[in-house]
């Protein structure tokens, strides 16, 4: 009964969506009218925010490196978009705020040679973290695979590059080698190791052996660089090669994040779940259970778990209420990566699919060393049936790729001395939109249904200040940022 009902319910879905998706009207189509409003707000607003906000003032004047990581987060969805609409002026403007990011690199030492970014101040980096002086390897590692993924699409366009465009190319194989060479010593080595041999039981209050974000960035790195070094005698780009150490270096490393991956990739099969019993892929279940940020996933109630109250007359100063201990929540123990920390996966397998030959010839690698060529499908799958809520006219999504809706990052501060009350349930739903989730419509159409249905909720006459999605969409009703990284996942994604 259950597999007949829904099958009912998948075919519906499935047929609806690819109705809308296939329909006439050309609004989300490359050249078409969403795609135009991307570029506007580029145009008019955005550029110019990015630019002088997080390049000039943070990173070059103020030497905070978390600006290379909200810069990525803003134009990663853009860019995707402007390679699938093959939009290479808009690419090389890219390229062009890019460039400016390198120079503030800090020259490295004999003993760990190569440039890096440098935190020198701003408002997450101080003492008590230790990030401050420091080099922060997310917020490079996160930058870097937004800035091969750019010269990727460059190198691998069908457009005559000029020598500005070439030296952009070159300067990022460069950097971004540096940095993996230093990330992928001995030590990483051995640290990698240890963690693929970890099991979730291994996991201790003190002791977490987890596949982060950092990885998979790092994998994406690997495999943008690969379709770069391919297109070289295409496009004449005349790239250093590695020396035959550093290239074993490179596979070395590169063999070992895959294998981790590979190794915190669970598959799980629910016949009665929203779309019966098919993949259903997870990212490191069970590891992340007793993480601080995630100690009430297993608590949804409306009541705040701690209650942050500011004084009058100075609100850095403040008093923190635990209203719901975290040692009374019942741990989920299948915990693993949030919906807003996951939107990496997207670009993440985009760079494997589209680099998946290069990657096998450049490293030497094989199909067996290579994610299965069905794992986004099945990534997607769990975004429709167990993320999502399965409402067409209210999509909201849960926290947790799980399908655990309990609060986030409750009182968490990264030692930045600030209070903070967590995300409710429902709380990260607006991942969905401005995490790049939508282009994977081309494996799931129903997703594309969904993006569809926001957009048409926030641009309607009274959509943005509707209740609905002013509680869980705000930002896309308020922030044109948020706009600019929803808009671009609409634009140019075929069915497959």
């Amino acid at each position: 009964m259950h597999c007949f009902r829904y099958f009912l319910i998948t075919l519906i879905f499935t047929l609806v969506a690819g109705t809308v998706l296939a329909a006439s009207d050309s609004n989300f189509a490359c050249g078409g009218k969403v795609e135009t409003e991307v570029w506007n707000i580029w145009d008019s607003n955005a550029r110019n925010y990015l630019n002088q906000r997080f390049l000039q003032d943070r990173l070059l004047k103020q030497g905070d490196v978390y600006a290379l990581y909200d810069f990525q987060t803003y134009t990663h969805n853009m860019v995707s978009m402007a390679r699938r609409c093959n939009r290479t002026s808009r690419l090389v403007e890219v390229a062009n705020l890019i460039r400016m990011a390198y120079g503030a690199l800090e020259t490295g030492t004999p003993s760990s040679p190569g440039r890096r970014w440098v935190c020198r101040g701003g408002a997450i980096c101080n003492d008590k973290n230790r990030l401050l002086n420091k080099e922060v390897m997310l917020d490079s590692v996160q930058f870097l695979a937004l800035a091969t993924s750019v010269a990727n699409a460059l190198a691998l366009s069908s457009t005559s590059l000029g020598d500005k465009e070439k030296i952009f190319i070159r300067d990022t194989v460069q950097i971004a080698t540096e940095h993996l060479l230093r990330w992928g010593d001995k030590a990483a080595i051995s640290s990698l190791r240890k963690l693929y041999a970890a099991k979730p039981q291994d996991v201790k209050d003190n002791s977490h052996p987890l596949f982060t974000d950092k990885h998979l960035w790092l994998i994406t790195i690997y495999a943008e660089l690969s379709g770069i070094f391919q297109a070289n005698d295409r496009q004449k780009l005349d790239l250093n090669e590695l020396s035959a150490e550093n290239k074993a270096r490179s596979q070395n490393h590169l063999s070992m994040l895959l294998q981790l991956f590979l190794a915190r990739i669970s598959i799980q099969h629910d016949s009665n779940s929203r779309l019966g019993n098919v993949d259903l892929a997870d990212l490191d279940r069970g590891y992340w259970r007793l993480y601080g940020t995630n100690r009430y996933a297993g608590y949804e109630g409306d009541l705040k778990p701690v209650v942050c109250s500011f004084l009058k007359q100075d609100k850095t100063k403040f008093t923190m209420e635990v209203v719901v201990p975290a040692d009374s929540i019942k741990k989920r123990e299948d915990t693993g990566w949030d919906i807003s920390h996951a939107r990496r996966l997207v670009h993440a397998l985009d760079a494997l699919e589209r680099n998946r030959d290069e990657m096998k010839d450049i490293f030497s690698l094989n199909d067996g060393q290579l994610p299965a060529v069905g794992l986004p499908t099945a990534f997607a799958n769990t975004l429709v049936a167990v993320v999502w809520n399965g409402d067409t006219t209210n999509p909201l999504f849960a926290n947790y790729w799980s399908g655990a809706n309990g609060w986030y990052r409750v009182a968490y501060d990264n030692r930045t001395g600030q209070c903070r009350e967590g995300y409710p349930p429902y709380g990260l739903t607006d991942s969905f939109p401005t995490g790049g989730y939508i282009t994977w419509a081309r494996y799931k159409p129903v997703i594309g249904l969904l993006g569809q249905r926001l957009y048409t909720l926030i641009s309607s006459p009274d959509g943005a200040s509707s209740p609905f999605i002013v509680k869980y969409y705000k930002g896309l009703s308020k922030s044109t940022l948020s706009k600019f990284m929803f808009l671009p996942s609409l634009v140019g994604v075929t069915n497959e």
